[in-house]
């Protein structure tokens, strides 16, 4: 009995697949070749741009970024990523969000506390179109001491 069901089973998802793989109405290349892209690579976000929100307790900085249109803002995808690390060396892109803890020790390295800090974006179509990067940590708090330069790469795929 459970054989037969099987290949029952089987046989649907056959009929299924040959059927949708031949009554597509595009290609494979029709959809890549009417797809565009546009990458802005090294934003730099300097340690004196970013701005603390007091009502939405985070920092934020605001980067004009006019080569977002109203076409690839609702027809398109738009992408964030953070590098960490070293050009060259260790350096790696973690998409947006980025979320981080860090776990705070004792001498005896038996950790104590932690600390999750997370970086984020969003878009905003306008006159300029701006793209906005925060940065928010669990306690809530406002400590510039840990500010840094970040570089952040955008990525726009649109039809």
């Amino acid at each position: 009995m459970k054989k037969n069901v099987f290949i029952s089973l089987l046989a649907v998802i056959l009929l299924l697949g040959v059927t949708f793989g031949t009554t597509s109405c595009s290609s494979d290349n029709d959809i890549v070749a009417n797809t565009k892209y546009e990458v802005f690579n090294n934003i730099k976000v300097s340690k004196d741009q970013w701005k603390w929100n007091e009502n939405e307790k985070k920092y934020q900085a605001i980067v004009a970024l006019p080569e977002l249109t109203k076409s690839i803002y609702e027809n398109g995808v738009q992408l964030a990523y953070l590098f960490i690390g070293q050009p060259g060396k260790d350096e790696t892109q973690r998409m947006l969000p980025y979320v981080y803890t860090y776990y705070i020790k004792d001498a005896n390295g038996n950790v104590i506390d932690k600390y999750t800090e997370t970086i984020s974006c969003d878009f905003q179509l306008g006159s300029p179109s701006t793209v906005a990067f925060f940065i928010q940590g669990s306690d809530l708090k406002r400590d510039d001491a840990y500010l840094n330069d970040y570089y952040f790469k955008v990525a726009f795929i649109w039809k």
